[in-house]
């Protein structure tokens, strides 16, 4: 798609719900609220990804714009320095939807999927709720390079 024919389509994310610990190189690794995944609207997840991942539909940005929320943070040096440079901090997430519960996403034990339920019963298939509308973008993503909003 060019410049003149822009795409803004509804994607869905995966926001990590574990913090990893860092590599004994010293390299990050994924933290609570990164960006994991962006895809099209699929029908469903498998189960590990429904129980470390929170999915989201987020519309508002262009297609390619899309392809970077899960870039790394790379040093002026080329050297990878953070493992995800955008996430969703869930504090924020609670501000835009103030039933969203922080505790319940972290729980261990939990599987919480609030805004994409997830039928459990037949293979983790997402069930779209009449009514519930993508999230928007602006203000919702954080980019820890810049230490902003986008």
């Amino acid at each position: 798609m060019g410049t003149l024919n822009p795409n803004y389509p509804i994607m869905e994310i995966a926001i990590s719900l574990v913090n990893y610990s860092p590599l004994e190189s010293g390299h990050e690794r994924s933290l609570v609220g990164d960006i994991i995944g962006i895809r099209k609207p699929n029908i469903g997840v498998g189960r590990k990804e429904v129980e470390n991942y929170m999915w989201l539909r987020i519309e508002g940005l262009e297609e390619m714009e899309f392809s970077r929320l899960t870039d790394s943070i790379i040093t002026s040096a080329g050297e990878r320095y953070d493992k995800r440079r955008y996430c969703i901090p869930l504090e924020k997430i609670k501000e835009i939807n103030p039933e969203f519960d922080i505790d319940l996403a972290l729980e261990e034990d939990r599987i919480y999927q609030p805004f994409l339920i997830v039928d459990y019963d037949e293979g983790y298939y997402f069930v779209l709720e009449d009514g519930k509308l993508p999230l928007q973008v602006s203000g919702l993503i954080f980019d820890k390079e810049t230490q902003e909003y986008i």
